[in-house]
């Protein structure tokens, strides 16, 4: 083993340290990375966090596909279509047995574990990214944490989540809805018509500042830590969703910053 490699033990002891628990339902946004080196590589990482999780829990993975399914190419296949969003988030879905993708053309998640399906399993009813049925809305229901694992809090995708519940004037595009057609995992093909992201408005571009949510948060409502070589944010659900909303409805543009839109 190189001696940059970090073991599973360490791993899973900095995830204890870090807050994680048996039975805990944990949505993971990801960079690999940012670890510095796994024993076992990708594989040995998700075997050391669902040994940690245990029976009882659940990971859940963004398994984002907005760059490969678009209005010119509306096709997703639950089975074949790529995540856009990193390394594990691409092995988690190929890699790992039992894992269970939603059926959404371009937010879809990734799942394993006792409540995977109960997340996963109506994402298709959804006519914007990040909705009611998605995976991300959910996990608050189920005293789920947001896990920023070497990543930045900006990328925190539930954010769009407690957006589209205030509804500030800068999300979506609602010029058109695009039809998308989604195949799942038998092959069977699906319509869905929804509407796409947009953060352009009367000439600005709003740039997402979604690291904002921590200020909101209290000191039992977030954890700061390192696993391995790479700092991470857990947060729950809930109280990023609540207070999201709670500010957003106060300042509809707190969590973004306006620049000059390009030409």
């Amino acid at each position: 083993m190189e001696q940059s490699m970090h073991s599973r033990a360490r791993l899973a002891a900095d995830l204890r340290a870090l807050g994680v628990r048996s039975g805990d339902t944990v949505l993971m946004h990801s960079s690999y990375k940012s670890l510095g080196g796994v024993e076992g590589g990708a594989a040995g990482f998700f075997e050391a966090f669902l040994s940690l999780l245990g029976p009882e829990g659940t990971l859940v993975l963004p398994s984002l596909s907005y760059e490969y399914v678009t209005r010119e190419q509306p096709v997703f296949d639950v089975r074949e279509t790529p995540s856009c969003v990193g390394y594990l988030t691409e092995f988690f879905r190929t890699q790992v047995p039992g894992v269970t993708r939603s059926l959404h053309a371009t937010h879809s998640c990734c799942a394993i574990g006792r409540q995977a399906q109960a997340l996963t399993g109506t994402h298709l009813m959804d006519d914007t990214p990040v909705g009611p049925n998605s995976p991300f809305a959910k996990l608050p229901e189920m005293d789920g944490w947001i896990l920023m694992l070497g990543c930045h809090p900006d990328h925190n995708t539930s954010m769009h989540g407690v957006e589209q519940t205030a509804e500030p004037p800068y999300l979506l595009d609602r010029t058109a809805r695009v039809r998308y057609v989604l195949r799942d995992a038998q092959g069977v093909e699906h319509e869905q018509w929804a509407l796409r992201h947009n953060f352009v408005l009367d000439g600005w571009y709003c740039e997402q500042r979604y690291s904002r949510i921590l200020s909101l948060l209290s000191d039992s409502e977030v954890r700061r830590g390192r696993v391995l070589s790479a700092d991470c944010v857990m947060m729950r659900a809930d109280a990023v969703w609540e207070k999201g909303r709670r500010m957003l409805l106060r300042d509809p543009f707190y969590f973004v910053d306006r620049v000059p839109a390009e030409e």
